[in-house]
């Protein structure tokens, strides 16, 4: 009996290893982190309170002086420092 539940206690860590997480699920573990109301699933206002908060820091680094307007230069700069590393112009 002794010897059985050293082997349990050994082998448990082994059984209890999950397989490694693919790209897609922890993009969908970050997704449904969303879910601050624990309802397991995410609402359109979760979704649209991290859609808002990109949104005003994406806004904040373009608008490099700060006067609550983004001029095509800064915007021109914002993309050329920050967004062609993101997105490929389709021709």
């Amino acid at each position: 009996m002794r010897k059985l539940i050293v082997l349990l206690l050994v082998c448990t860590p082994l059984w209890a290893q999950a397989a490694p997480k693919s790209p897609t699920d922890k993009i969908v573990d970050t997704f449904m982190g969303l879910d601050v109301d624990v309802s397991t699933g995410v609402s359109l206002n979760e979704y649209m309170r991290m859609v808002k908060q990109r949104a005003r820091g994406r806004f904040a680094r373009m608008d490099r002086n700060h006067d609550g307007e983004v001029s095509a230069k800064e915007y021109r700069y914002f993309w050329h420092q920050e967004q062609s590393a993101y997105y490929r112009l389709q021709r």
